[in-house]
This record gives structure tokens, C-alpha cells and sequence, in this order.
């Protein structure tokens, strides 16, 4: 039986070597988790600027359509050739937009995913070590008796 139990000893000495000390690995992981989320804030902030701005130009581009099409021009023509290029220019401004918030969308994706994997990780670990502890506690107790 003390066979087994030195054998159970050694198995689990493997496992506790490649443990490191988490506290220490703990704070440069805090640090990079403040800086993605410092990162992503501004990022959002520079995102919602972006469609303010976005809009107030469709706003306008819209309004002077609108005016255009409301107070027609003694020649049909040209009328309808500036209607065209205004409604040219809205639908170009739209298309922008849409591709602004797409690729900010990404960039907040990228952002976040090395977040998600950190915390993944940083659960791993705990787990790991709260497994780490039973097993020491285990041994331990095999080693009293």
C-alpha cells in the first residue's frame, strides 16, 4: 500500500512542476486587460463621433434633396441632373457609412478577442491551481497517515 502511495506521491510531483506563480502573472494580465479596455473605449468613442458626423452630413445631403425637389427649376433638366448628383452623393455617403461601421465593428472585434482569451486562460489557471490544491491537500493527508 505504501507502494502505491509513493507512486501516487511521484505522479502528482510531475504535475505541480510546470506550475508558475499565478499572482505574478496576475498584474501584467490586469495591465493588458486596462489597456484593451482603455483601447476599446476610445475606440468606441472615435465610433460614435464618426456617426454623428456621418449622419449630419446625410442630414444635410437629404435636406438639400429635399429642397431641390420641393422648389423646382424653370429648366427640367437640370433639375433632374442635380437630383441625380444629390441623390448620388446620399446614396455614396450611406455606403461610406455602412463600411465605416463594418470596419469599426472589426477593429472592436480584434480588440476584445485577446481579452476573451485572456480570461479564458486566466480561468484555466484557476481551475488548474484549485485542482493543484486538492491534489496537495490529498497528498498531504495520504502523508499523515
Amino acid at each position: 500500500m505504501k507502494k502505491f502511495y509513493l507512486f501516487a506521491l511521484v505522479i502528482l510531483s510531475f504535475h505541480a512542476l510546470p506550475v508558475v506563480d499565478l499572482s505574478a502573472a496576475a498584474q501584467p494580465f490586469a495591465q493588458d486587460q486596462f489597456l484593451q479596455r482603455q483601447q476599446t473605449n476610445e475606440l468606441r468613442t472615435q465610433q460614435q463621433l464618426n456617426q454623428f458626423q456621418s449622419e449630419q452630413e446625410l442630414n444635410q445631403t437629404q435636406h438639400q434633396l429635399d429642397q431641390m425637389q420641393q422648389h423646382g427649376q424653370p429648366y427640367p433638366f437640370q433639375r433632374q441632373q442635380q437630383l441625380d448628383e444629390v441623390q448620388q452623393q446620399l446614396n455614396q455617403m450611406q455606403n461610406e457609412q455602412q463600411l465605416d461601421q463594418l470596419q469599426q465593428q472589426e477593429q472592436l472585434r480584434q480588440l476584445q478577442q485577446p481579452m476573451q482569451l485572456q480570461n479564458e486562460q486566466q480561468r484555466n489557471q484557476e481551475q488548474f491551481q484549485g485542482q493543484l490544491n486538492q491534489t496537495q491537500q490529498q497528498l498531504d493527508e495520504l502523508q499523515r497517515r
